[in-house]
């Protein structure tokens, strides 16, 4: 016989809910989906709820994805790459997880603070990408872009994103080569001449620049020292001193990287000594900003072999005292295949062949440019 209670209870008792995979713990969706994929495929997952949403960013940011993926330029395309420096536990190893879908092709990259601008193969025009997002900024030229032209990615102190253009020409009286300035501003999506921008002639507008803490750092043709422009003041800063190497003496290269998440800027030398093995000399700055900057020495090597020019791109791995330098190898076909030479203390020295097509090209030795990719939360 049916109770009072019996009732009450039958009216008030809920549905069991079917559990979907939207319930599942954050720890099993982390560790067991997304972080077995790569960035370039997470914009979908993203929009799945706001739980996703949230363990994609902190796993871009904080997780151990974060710190072992970064973008290669491979035959103009960019390649997603995936890499362990483990020591302990065999070789070194970088492996290709993904081709981002880019649908064009493009001779230079820049970036900042995972941001990528990208210059077209025909220099009509750039685009700034967000991988991350998928999303995409088209910026015309105000009048056009030539294959000598520079460029660099920042922001302001109120992180409105500017780009710098440095273009050069040979004056028809002097002939000596002029650098003109130009910047556009996200803000206005205007460009605009920076008429009073020093030093014209001191800035090595055909080197490597490097994008850090929103300031874009440049090589300068006075021997040992860089310049910052700072993308607030729209100016360039003072001469800083780049390490004090061994020697300036003979013939060298000199290479920026962003290390500590872009928090610190480090520079790798080599100078060709001619009666002895080659060396390979790393610092890492403990402070750095646009008036001022100090280092402290990483790593020192004798590589025994002759690394530059090929070397554009280097990566540091502080915690396990390694250095990964990226090159373009020359074989007996004389082809040249994109390789990462790890460098570490005692004479630790191993190679990583990258990918399988050579460069049988000598002009596409500037495609070997590595890009090493941070998100921040405000993306």
């Amino acid at each position: 016989m049916k109770t009072i209670f019996d009732c009450w209870f039958k009216k008030t008792k809920k549905k069991k809910k079917k559990k979907t995979i939207l319930d599942l713990p954050e720890d099993l969706v982390e560790d067991e989906i997304i972080s077995r994929l790569p960035i370039s495929s997470l914009r979908s997952v993203r929009s799945t709820c706001k739980k996703w949403n949230t363990l994609c960013k902190n796993r871009i940011l904080f997780g151990k994805a974060a710190k072992k993926q970064f973008l290669m330029m491979d035959s103009r395309r960019i390649c997603l790459m995936n890499f362990d420096l483990s020591k302990d536990n065999g070789d070194p190893s970088i492996k290709q997880v993904s081709v981002l879908d880019q649908k064009f092709q493009i001779p230079m990259v820049f970036q900042s603070d995972g941001l990528l601008l990208c210059v077209l193969k025909d220099y009509s025009r750039l685009v700034v990408w967000n991988p991350y997002l998928g999303q995409m900024r088209w910026i015309e030229p105000r009048h056009s872009f030539h294959s000598s032209d520079r460029f660099a990615l920042g922001h302001d102190s109120n992180f409105n994103y500017k780009i710098l253009r440095i273009s050069s020409e040979i004056h028809p009286v002097t002939e000596r080569k002029v650098l003109g300035f130009e910047l556009y501003d996200f803000t206005s999506s205007s460009w605009k001449v920076l008429d009073d921008v020093t030093p014209k002639r001191q800035i090595r507008s055909c080197q490597q620049c490097e994008s850090l803490k929103g300031n874009a750092y440049f090589l300068t043709s006075v021997r040992g020292s860089f310049r910052c422009f700072d993308f607030t003041t729209e100016r360039f800063g003072p001469p800083l001193p780049l390490p004090p190497f061994h020697s300036y003496d003979g013939f060298h290269c000199t290479s920026f990287s962003c290390v500590r998440e872009e928090q610190q800027l480090a520079v790798l030398y080599q100078r060709w000594e001619w009666e002895s093995s080659d060396t390979i000399e790393i610092s890492v700055t403990d402070k750095i900003g646009p008036d001022d900057v100090s280092w402290t020495k990483f790593l020192k090597v004798n590589t025994g072999y002759w690394v530059y020019p090929t070397a554009r791109s280097f990566l540091v791995d502080e915690e396990k005292k390694l250095a990964v330098v990226f090159v373009l190898d020359k074989l007996s076909s004389g082809c040249l295949y994109p390789t990462a030479h790890v460098f570490g203390q005692d004479g630790y020295f191993k190679y990583v062949r990258i990918g399988e097509a050579p460069y049988c090209n000598s002009t596409n030795q500037a495609n070997g440019k590595i890009v090493v990719i941070f998100f921040r939360i405000n993306r």
